[in-house]
């Protein structure tokens, strides 16, 4: 039967497009543990495994009962990184919002609103938050009301800052990016990293 999800099938373009690259090539360029039949790479903490032959990203493969192919913006954003990446990409130190990266498109617009649904989440139960956030891996920093930074792809990491509501200002969650962030992904990438940790910070928070 025919596949009609649309974000699998980007997922299964992304595995087929995947397959034309020179794996060797990807080995040496981010140092992969690989053998004949897996690659192996930690995205946003994780640790995932590709099929040589088939594309398809694994995740849970550590544990028992837990092996689950991995979704949408986990997969986008892995061969991306993976792929598109420069070989000599390397991190800044300095911190932006998305749409002021450097090498960021024209057509970026203005900076990407902050508060909605997941700020409100993140404001009413601050502890909880704070708990999920190292359970995923991330470390706090100094910034906002609650701050964390988490490890995205080799060097590359993202920080989530929290700023709680008050009299005058609803909540407000704002993701800063490492101002080279664009020599590992693309632009549209940075929304599928994001994407992927507001839903599992949701997920484990409920």
């Amino acid at each position: 039967m025919r596949n009609t999800n649309n974000y699998l099938i980007r997922r299964d373009a992304a595995k087929e497009r995947f397959l034309l690259f020179d794996q060797e090539e990807i080995i040496e360029k981010w140092n992969l543990l690989a053998d004949q039949t897996y690659l192996y790479v930690t995205f946003v903490n994780e640790e995932y495994r590709i099929h040589r032959e088939s594309g398809t990203v694994e995740k849970g493969f550590k544990e028992p009962a837990g092996l689950q192919e991995a979704g949408f913006e986990e997969v986008l954003s892995i061969f991306d990184l993976l792929c598109h990446g420069k070989t000599k990409a390397r991190i800044s130190g300095n911190w932006a919002p998305v749409n002021s990266l450097k090498g960021c498109p024209p057509s970026a617009g203005v900076p990407e609103q902050n508060g909605g649904r997941f700020a409100d989440l993140f404001d009413r139960e601050p502890e909880k938050f704070r708990t999920v956030c190292e359970k995923m891996g991330g470390c706090p920093v100094d910034m906002g009301d609650v701050g964390y930074e988490f490890p995205v792809f080799a060097d590359l990491k993202v920080r989530l800052k929290l700023y709680r509501r008050d009299e005058e200002f609803p909540a407000q969650a704002v993701f800063l990016w490492d101002m080279n962030t664009l020599e590992y992904m693309y632009y549209e990438t940075t929304y599928y990293v994001k994407n992927w940790l507001i839903q599992n910070i949701e997920v484990l928070m409920s």
